[in-house]
């Protein structure tokens, strides 16, 4: 029996895999077939009829009586004047432009993915005797005891005496320092006399007189720290005892 088509969803619906395939950007261009009409249009609107079953006849691409009689029947079935013309209209129903098509293959759902968590073997026995192990101090090494370097003395500068406050009778460097020796007095062998006593080499008390003893005590300080020991107080004598007594 002919399917009932009430609209052009319907006739997609109810048309087999192979009208739905058939549809083209061609369609609309198909062009206005009646009886007499020949060729692969007729043909197609043969196959088309005869899917929906509206047409039993042969698929020969030639528009006959029994071709006329399925599309005046399909048309009368989509709502057209049932006459034997297949126009635009007829062509739309029959290949409509967006078909429908039921689908009953069920939609698969995606199966759970299982993931597995391999337990690495542990050696509790190593990790406990790293965790309780308590680290082994690091040998240290001795400390040098650095003795300290003998610093050198720093030459003190010497203030020299003035000439106003010059003794008379005494000669004098160039730095302005007296120079002494065996038989001078005054003021600047007191001075002589005070050095030796601060450094230890005069034994004798300070009377400004330049005698025996204090000529012992320059001699010994002279070979002391590498002079001539020839018992006169010049500028390396004045220097060393200036020096060291402060």
């Amino acid at each position: 029996m002919p399917v009932s088509i009430g609209s052009s969803a319907v006739v997609a619906i109810a048309a087999p895999q192979k009208i739905a395939q058939a549809i083209g950007a061609d369609s609309i261009n198909r062009p206005n077939l009646n009886i007499g009409s020949q060729g692969e249009r007729v043909s197609e609107l043969q196959a088309a009829l005869k899917l929906l079953g509206f047409y039993t006849g042969a698929v020969d691409g030639i528009y006959k009586d029994a071709t006329a009689n399925a599309v005046s029947q399909f048309k009368q079935a989509a709502g057209l004047n049932p006459d034997s013309i297949v126009d635009a209209n007829t062509w739309q129903r029959l290949f409509p432009s967006e078909p429908v098509v039921a689908s009953s293959t069920p939609v698969s759902q995606p199966k759970p993915t299982v993931v597995r968590t391999l337990n690495a073997p542990t050696q509790s026995g190593n990790v406990n005797r790293v965790v309780n192990s308590k680290p082994e101090p690091r040998p240290t090494k001795p400390r040098q005891t650095t003795t300290p370097r003998e610093s050198k003395p720093v030459p003190t500068r010497i203030t020299p005496i003035l000439i106003s406050e010059r003794t008379p009778g005494i000669q004098y460097t160039a730095e302005g320092l007296p120079i002494l020796r065996l038989g001078n007095r005054g003021s600047e062998v007191v001075k002589l006399q005070t050095q030796l006593q601060r450094l230890g080499f005069l034994k004798g008390g300070i009377d400004g007189d330049f005698r025996a003893t204090t000529d012992a005590a320059v001699k010994a300080l002279q070979t002391r720290y590498g002079l001539e020991a020839d018992g006169v107080v010049g500028g390396a004598t004045w220097e060393i005892l200036l020096r060291r007594s402060r």
